[in-house]
């Protein structure tokens, strides 16, 4: 009998799937830690891997937005994650560490008088390390992640593909964002590109990433922060809404000009407004259902 139960439990801990991969061991509580190898202050890091999740399944790295409510966010994908198996990564920026929308929602590129920082301290400097800090703690094997953000972390997706274009990223979304960068040097950053080396070149290759700007109908109220409802980001328009299509327009325009590759999307949901939540699912559609 004694030597039947030791069979057992050594078969249990190496079940398999029929096709001879192992599925992926669970994270058990407190389901996260902090990221400090990189040269900008520690991140808190979240990770959700669902039951029978393979090593090569995919990864989905989060944004939070501006409350930057990390388990929040994080438990708005657990589901999506549990019925289409992919792994979880939320990213928590702690407000003391980033206080603000320029170390934020804008990565850190720029500081409060507008002088370019240095980039490996650039919070968009720290996402692919995370990304390879998971896979080597959880023995993850996928090459690319997935990454979404919403609001503040809509505005840093956009963002982050413009300045890391070779992060191995497959698909992003960036959901309602507070306020964009659009691709004129009309505008300082963050919002336009002026004083910053962002050429022509740079450009068509942000136009050709797969990225969904994925906007609530209903997003229709003023933001309350202060560059998200200051002056240039009204200049934007009066919402989120009305940025994020401003956004694509415009930017799908100057790639038909430069005769770029544009492969970016936009994906309007009906009845939600600024709501992770709602967006969620439709996002989850774009990223892993084609």
């Amino acid at each position: 009998m004694i030597r039947f139960k030791n069979f057992v439990l050594v078969l249990l801990f190496f079940v398999k799937t029929l096709n001879g991969e192992e599925y992926l061991r669970q994270v058990s509580p407190p389901w996260g830690y902090v990221f400090k190898n990189w040269d900008g202050p520690p991140i808190d890091v979240i990770v959700y891997i669902p039951k029978e999740t393979k090593a090569t399944d995919p990864l989905l790295i989060v944004i939070p937005g501006a409350s930057r409510d990390a388990q929040r966010f994080h438990g708005s994908w657990l589901s999506l994650a549990n019925e289409n198996k992919f792994t979880v990564v939320t990213i928590g920026a702690p407000k003391p560490l980033f206080p603000d929308e320029l170390s934020y929602n804008a990565g850190g590129v720029t500081d409060k008088n507008g002088t370019v920082t240095r980039e490996i301290s650039w919070l968009f400097s720290a996402i692919e390390p995370i990304f390879n800090d998971v896979k080597k703690r959880h023995r993850i094997q996928t090459d690319r992640f997935h990454l979404f953000g919403h609001s503040a972390g809509g505005g840093f997706v956009h963002r982050f593909l413009l300045f890391k274009p070779r992060a191995p990223v497959v698909r992003a979304v960036a959901a309602n964002p507070a306020f964009v960068t659009l691709p004129s040097y009309n505008n300082n950053y963050p919002f336009g590109l002026e004083g910053l080396s962002v050429d022509g070149n740079a450009l068509k290759s942000w136009f050709g990433l797969n990225m969904a700007i994925v906007l609530g109908e209903k997003d229709l109220g003023p933001r309350t922060q202060p560059l998200s409802n200051g002056k240039e980001a009204r200049e934007q328009g009066p919402h989120c809404f009305a940025r994020g299509t401003l956004l694509y327009k415009v930017s799908k325009q100057l790639a038909k000009e430069k005769k770029a590759v544009f492969n970016w999307r936009l994906i309007t949901v009906p009845g939600v407004g600024h709501d992770n939540f709602g967006i969620a699912p439709v996002a989850c559609k774009y990223l892993f259902g084609g």
